[in-house]
């Protein structure tokens, strides 16, 4: 939900106590002001016509009062919800005043972290942090001035050492952190918690005190602590550790004071054993959301609450309750919950949550084992495994045929599978009664589910359904993208560009400035960013944030114009939607000859497949690979970049662009890795889908668009002519042979994971991202439009 919708919800008496940033004056001063109440004079009425609303504020440090009605209110409220953050206690030297009289003296206008900006005095600026003022000073040819008014701080002195200036605004920001005041939504967040204590006298509320009671209460009901009593008569028994407990706090966007107990895991020793606990994949992901398409399952998602306190830690560690545990306070407190902060606590709760999903009849994916799957007839009643047995009685065929494999057949009975893939504490849902499964882990397992609803908004993602096609988009993490460049640059992303990058752009060349410290961390920020917006969909801009990432340690000048281009790309083309389009797609323009491998060095090779592979039920899926190289993508290491696009039937469910480990000199050497690279990644996916019992409709189809790396791979009697190709070339022959899958030669004109090589330009990749990402549509209706123009033109 947006945070506006979510504002109108905040009814006048909530926002009492919250603090908001005032537009800017004149002058350039900003200043918080804090409600602290509502104009009696408005108060009747106020219900019904909120325009009657007025508010009265303490205004900046000197705590004059002023008077801010509803809508206005509002407006601030939202801009800071977009905008809030809190770091260092001041941002940056915005500028400064000239006297206008002998007497008066130069100020400075700084923009504190909490948002606000305004007029202090050079020197009692320079008291405290003297390394940052004397930069401004000789940035800006102030030196000499200031130095005559104020000879005691030495300003001259600390700016001609240049590498200890940096150091020392570096250790002056750092220190400064520490005492900064931190917002959330309008709201102070408080670090300890007596400073809650503190803020809720301060606000005449209890907000605090209630969340931290609320905590305290959670943990207390799942029995977190078994209590030894007070260690001015008891102690903890023998070989436990002691630990402190500390509180973190938070804001919700509605206003909601959250506090969480963390457990000081950090002062534990070293476990022996492995406490890793995986999350599903971003490609699991998109795997259980296109087979319950496929298979008319409906997709829910939810969240267990407080999910570590489900599980029982082995870790032998105390604590001695502090002011915020109330009547626990100085008790000796055995730690015997997976409470959050101790190493184990992850692992824990995953095996507690195994427990419960084995208990139902699902089992893990062998390939991802994140993702939980459970067999069931057609009548939906569940088919439960049998121990001990081997599951894979599937009929195998076609050994060694290029177009069969040795695939479990179908059951073609009705049956099917259900999924569920967890990600720590979320729980996305493939099922024909997913509320059922919720209802089953609240009632029997005593879970508590938050959130349950249809798949809408899942890891930056959003899902929604168009013209009855399920659509994946993340349009809301575009906008928070906007809004931070907004942040970082003071202006809107421009909206003049249609590529990420220039086409043939080499940033590798780039000659201008390094950036500096402050300027280097937005970069970062923002490829970061830029990566995990590819991971959820954006495929169309990873091969140009794979070339600017390189420059993530010492970023220049023109790198960060680059970056800025991709993010006005992303911004204009924010509406790129992958759709979930589960037709079986048309491959008859492709030829498979059965081809005669008999007098080859590859005679007899058959694709080992493992034993242990489930029965397939459902429906039958295609998978399709295309595959692409850019020779001497990086001028200066001189490699190639391989991209490739991988699709279920006709929906692109995961990507790859990256440079090649050789430095190749011919096209088809780098060709011939990329080839190489889309085998290496058929395999898993295939294995994926096989452990997860799915049907595969023949073998997988590898498309490139270099005949001579086609020809060489499928063709027996070929030869290899570049000896220093040589295991690439056996490997794609071989793959072949065996029927592990099919090669085939495609146009580069209608090659899509030429979007993922190379730095493109609009016109000749907008045929090829138009029907992937950008069309409501049948894709076929692009060909008739297309044949239609060319008739009439």
């Amino acid at each position: 939900p947006s945070s506006s919708s979510n504002l109108n919800q905040l009814k006048s008496d909530e926002l009492v106590g919250r603090t908001v940033l005032l537009k800017t004056r004149d002058d350039g001063q900003r200043f918080r002001a804090q409600i602290v109440g509502i104009i009696e004079d408005f108060e009747r009425g106020r219900d019904s016509n909120p325009d009657l609303i007025k508010f009265k504020c303490l205004v900046g440090d000197a705590k004059y009062e002023d008077t801010i009605c509803y809508n206005e209110m509002m407006e601030l409220i939202e801009e800071q919800v977009r905008n809030e953050d809190g770091t260092w206690r001041f941002r940056q030297i915005k500028g400064h005043t000239k006297p206008r009289r002998r007497s008066d003296k130069p100020k400075i206008l700084i923009e504190w972290e909490s948002g606000e900006a305004t007029l202090e005095p050079v020197y009692n600026i320079a008291i405290k942090d003297r390394w940052i003022v004397a930069e401004y000073a000789r940035d800006n040819g102030l030196i000499d001035e200031w130095d005559e008014i104020w000879p005691t701080l030495n300003l001259r002195r600390h700016a001609k050492n240049a590498k200890k200036l940096i150091r020392m605004i570096n250790q002056a920001k750092q220190l400064s952190y520490k005492s900064t005041p931190v917002y959330m939504y309008g709201y102070r967040v408080p670090r300890n918690h007596n400073e809650a204590m503190e803020l809720d006298r301060l606000n005449k509320n209890d907000k605090w005190s209630k969340s931290e009671e609320l905590e305290v209460k959670q943990l207390m009901e799942y029995h977190t602590f078994k209590d030894h009593g007070h260690r001015s008569k008891n102690k903890a028994p023998d070989g436990y550790k002691r630990i402190t407990l500390h509180m973190v706090y938070a804001v919700k966007h509605d206003g909601r004071h959250k506090s969480r107990i963390v457990a000081g895991g950090h002062l534990t020793d070293a476990p022996v054993e492995s406490v890793y606990s995986g999350v599903v994949s971003l490609r699991g992901v998109r795997l259980v959301i296109f087979l319950a398409e496929l298979n008319g399952l409906k997709v829910y998602q939810t969240d267990v609450g407080n999910a570590y306190l489900e599980a029982y830690t082995k870790e032998k560690v105390y604590v001695i309750g502090g002011p915020e545990l109330g009547k626990l306070e100085g008790h000796v407190l055995v730690i015997v919950k997976a409470l959050y902060g101790l190493k184990s606590s992850g692992l824990r709760w995953y095996e507690r949550f195994a427990d419960v999903l084995r208990d139902m009849g699902f089992s893990p994916c062998p390939a991802e084992p994140e993702i939980w799957m459970r067999a069931h007839r057609a009548d939906g009643s569940i088919i439960w495994p049998v121990k001990n047995k081997s599951q894979n009685d599937a009929t195998r065929v076609g050994i060694g045929s290029s177009t069969t494999s040795k695939y479990p057949v179908p059951a073609n009975d009705g049956s099917y599978y259900e999924y569920i893939a967890t990600y720590v504490d979320d729980l996305t849902i493939a099922a024909k009664d997913p509320v059922g499964i919720c209802d089953t882990l609240k009632s029997k397992y005593k879970f508590k589910l938050k959130g349950t609803d249809p798949l809408n908004f899942l890891l930056g993602c959003d899902y929604f359904y168009e013209d009855g096609i399920l659509c994946q988009a993340p349009k809301q993490y575009i906008e928070k993208m906007a809004e931070s460049y907004v942040r970082f640059f003071g202006e809107k992303p421009s909206r003049r560009v249609t590529s990420p990058l220039e086409k043939g752009d080499h940033p590798e060349l780039d000659t201008s400035e390094f950036l500096g410290v402050d300027e280097t961390r937005i970069y970062q920020s923002m490829i970061g960013s830029a990566q995990w917006v590819i991971s959820i969909g954006r495929f169309d801009i990873a091969v140009h944030i794979m070339t600017l990432s390189s420059f993530r340690a010492q970023p220049r000048r023109g790198h960060l114009d680059r970056i800025k281009r991709v993010y006005a790309y992303l911004a204009k083309m924010k509406h790129a939607v992958i759709r979930y389009r589960t037709d079986m797609p048309d491959v008859s323009d492709f030829i498979f000859p059965e081809l005669d491998w008999s007098n080859t060095p590859y005679s007899g090779s058959a694709e080992e497949l493992p034993t242990n592979l489930p029965p397939a039920r459902g429906k039958p899926v295609l998978m399709t690979t295309f595959a692409d190289a850019n020779l001497g993508h990086d001028f200066i290491s001189g490699k190639s970049v391989t991209g490739l696009l991988h699709f279920l039937n006709k929906t692109p469910f995961d990507w790859f662009s990256k440079k090649q480990g050789t430095v190749e000199t011919a096209t088809f050497g780098s060709e011939n890795s990329a080839a190489r690279s889309a085998i290496e990644q058929i395999r898993a996916n295939k294995l994926t889908l096989l452990f997860m019992g799915v049907p595969l409709s023949g073998c997988p189809i590898l498309l490139g668009d270099n005949k001579s790396v086609v020809d060489s791979g499928t063709i027996p009697h070929q030869q290899l002519h570049k000896r220093h190709l040589m295991l690439s070339y056996h490997f794609v022959r071989e793959a072949i042979a065996s029927g592990e899958l099919r090669f085939a030669h495609i146009n580069g004109e209608f090659n899509p994971s030429d979007v993922l090589s190379k730095h493109w330009g609009y016109q000749v990749v907008w045929p090829l991202l138009r029907p992937i990402l950008f069309w409501k549509g049948d894709t076929m209706d692009i060909v008739k439009e297309t044949k239609g123009k060319t008739v009439e033109s």
